[in-house]
């Protein structure tokens, strides 16, 4: 892993690189409490809860990868093609949400593991259809064992983090949780990234209407805001659960 581990301290803004990991750290937080609240629901609200962990979701796993491309600097002109970054949005959520929807419909252990297999593979798809929409002067060169190596490790690690986040409606349970999902975006993501090699090539022409990366950080940071709204609703409707919990409480008492 020493390829990764230069690629990372080397060829990226370590200030951005962080900022990514705390946008993957919020929206798993936000992701995994959302899920509780699917589990709990029944009907049409456990419909509305779904989608909107699996926006949390999609949107944090999307919004990580694509701000920590931009903390990459491969030395050469390169922009991103519009309509694979636009699928890449849509596979991290689309993915991810039957994944959480076969976790939160499991009473066992194995069907949460299975439906983190499947955000895993959301986790994974997502990447590569972001690199596939990386335009740059060069040609991409990727080195296959660490390739299947970035598969291996985002989909096992997204296996652990669901049964670990529903072990329980405790605190503990739900921050471990998170923070294994959170490891299994980022260690995908980065060792993956150590596994591509840019050769330049100045004969190669980016597409005019490909998305500069300012625009792109505009998007990121679009996707961010919808992380921490949702993030907050999360909290919000949890404080109101105790509130009446506590309420019911009192008057039992």
């Amino acid at each position: 892993m020493l390829t990764v581990y230069n690629c990372l301290v080397t060829e990226h803004d370590l200030r951005l690189v962080g900022l990514a990991a705390v946008i993957c750290t919020l929206a798993s937080l936000t992701a995994i409490n959302l899920l509780h609240h699917v589990r709990r629901s029944a009907g049409r609200m456990r419909f509305v809860w779904l989608a909107v962990s699996a926006t949390a979701t999609g949107f944090g796993i999307w919004a990580t990868h694509f701000i920590a491309m931009l903390a990459f600097s491969p030395g050469l002109p390169n922009a991103y093609d519009v309509a694979l970054t636009f699928l890449s949005l849509v596979i991290a959520v689309a993915v991810t949400g039957v994944g959480l929807a076969v976790a939160a419909s499991s009473d066992r252990a194995h069907g949460a593991a299975l439906g983190g297999a499947i955000v895993g593979g959301g986790i994974v798809a997502m990447h590569f259809t972001g690199m596939a929409a990386f335009e740059v002067q060069g040609q991409l060169v990727w080195d296959p064992a660490l390739v299947i190596a970035s598969i291996v490790l985002g989909t096992l690690i997204a296996a652990l983090a669901l049964p670990i986040s529903l072990r329980g409606d405790a605190l503990r349970w739900k921050a471990v949780g998170a923070i294994t999902l959170t490891l299994a975006i980022c260690a995908m993501h980065f060792t993956a990234m150590g596994a591509v090699s840019i050769m330049p090539d100045r004969e190669i022409v980016l597409t005019p209407s490909s998305l500069p990366a300012n625009w792109l950080a505009a998007s990121a940071a679009l996707a961010s805001v919808v992380i921490i709204g949702l993030a907050l609703a999360g909290a919000a409707l949890d404080v109101s659960i105790a509130s009446a919990n506590g309420k019911l409480n009192n008057s039992s008492a």
